[in-house]
């Protein structure tokens, strides 16, 4: 590796992360290689991306994925992989022995991991710790619905203990969803294969605000944190912030995210969602992600540049010291924020908590300037990604007039990437 800038392939370059990855390792002069599955993405248009490759999708075509990858890395003498989404991050971690001949990847262990993507396993994991979670019935498909629904309270959130299914035909994507009473409940389980067919929990609704504890882990030991908080996000019911806002680390959550990680052996990124309930001011965990977060770049700003110490960590560099970083940075991303503002305004959402504000509000506060709050992708140094990103909004928007024609029922489909309603 001496003699020439350490390569870097970064995955799923449609995604945000992948954008704020390109940006902070470009500058630190890594070659970065974005890859997607299509030439054009929102990362690899990023003046701080070196080259592109195209591949077989990871959701449609994993092993297909899995083979180009093995062949990729040894071909073009990539130094590290970096997968960003839960399917990529999988297929690596699955791939590790067969890489390792040819490259370092940053991605935990796959057991650690398969165990943070089961929501199941983490709630239950979670309790033993001594760490608050929601009121959670554990259902196994359908047929384990009547042992527990008679203890179920409404409205309840549920999920499918994991968002991504592999199935015979790749990996399928499951959402939360929300049941305001038993007949609603029941109607859920019987028309959605994935809660049908595969385990799943029915949460109590915590109303409250969201934050997010995100650190970086050596082995177990957590060696950079950061938090934030979510001030809106998409859809408006809950989802991915679409404005947010760095705060100082609990002690108390962090402490929590080591007695959870620690014993794993965590090695690598990971982020704990939490709800703070606005009736008792407890944070509630919902969920662990192991993979690096949307609100990547909020982190960087203000002071934690998680993908350079993700790489330091990954090649076995020595970890630069983390300084203290901002609290009260804001990063907001723009067309998020708008599917948000369009949602609120142009649907009826039932599953708002009773305190959502108006919908004049909502406009109000989209149209209010905002001093020192910082555009997550559109860049003054790096414009090319925000123009990419908006023709695929105007595309989306289009797809989602013509399939409204002809059907008035929609949903999100696309709502943690490109920011569209469709």
């Amino acid at each position: 590796m001496s003699g020439r800038a350490l390569t870097v392939l970064v995955t799923d370059g449609e995604e945000r992360p992948a954008l704020a990855i390109t940006r902070s390792l470009g500058r630190r002069n890594r070659s970065v290689i974005v890859g997607a599955e299509r030439q054009a993405s929102l990362a690899s248009v990023s003046r701080y991306c070196a080259g592109t490759v195209v591949y077989p999708s990871p959701s449609r075509a994993p092993e297909a994925f899995a083979g180009f990858l093995r062949d990729f890395v040894a071909r073009a003498a990539v130094d590290l992989v970096v997968p960003v989404t839960d399917v990529t991050t999988h297929i690596v971690a699955a791939n590790r022995d067969a890489l390792a001949a040819h490259t370092a990847v940053a991605a935990p262990a796959l057991e650690a991991f398969a165990l943070a993507a089961d929501k199941a396993a983490v709630m239950r994991r979670a309790v033993a710790c001594g760490i608050p979670i929601p009121r959670t019935e554990f259902v196994d498909g359908l047929a384990g619905l009547d042992a527990v629904i008679g203890r179920v309270r409404y409205p309840a959130v549920v999920k499918p203990a994991r968002s991504r299914i592999l199935t015979g035909g790749g990996w399928t994507y499951a959402t939360v969803r929300y049941a305001r009473c038993e007949s609603a409940l029941r109607e859920l389980y019987r028309t959605t294969e994935c809660l049908a067919s595969h385990p799943s929990l029915i949460q109590e609704r915590i109303v409250g605000q969201g934050t997010g504890v995100f650190v970086l882990c050596d082995h177990g030991r957590v060696r950079a944190a950061f938090a934030h908080r979510r001030l809106r996000e998409k859809p408006p019911s809950g989802g991915v912030s679409v404005l947010c806002e760095s705060i100082p680390v609990d002690p108390a959550l962090l402490a929590q995210a080591e007695r959870l990680l620690g014993p794993l052996g965590w090695h690598g990124v990971a982020m704990l969602e939490y709800k703070q309930d606005r009736a008792s001011g407890t944070p509630f965990l919902m969920e662990v992600n192991g993979r690096f977060w949307g609100s990547l770049q909020l982190a960087i700003d203000a002071g934690v540049d998680f993908p350079h110490l993700c790489c330091q960590l990954a090649l076995g560099e020595p970890l630069d010291d983390v300084p203290s970083y901002t609290a009260g940075v804001r990063n907001r991303w723009l067309l998020g924020d708008l599917d948000h503002l369009l949602l609120r305004i142009c649907r009826h959402d039932r599953d708002l908590p009773e305190d959502a504000p108006s919908r004049l509000r909502t406009l109000a506060e989209f149209l209010t300037p905002r001093a020192h709050v910082r555009h997550e992708v559109f860049r003054r140094g790096d414009p090319h990604p925000a123009l990419h990103e908006l023709r695929e909004y105007m595309k989306s928007l289009r797809m989602t007039q013509r399939v409204r024609s002809t059907a008035p029922s929609t949903i999100y489909q696309r709502g943690k990437n490109a920011g569209a309603l469709t």
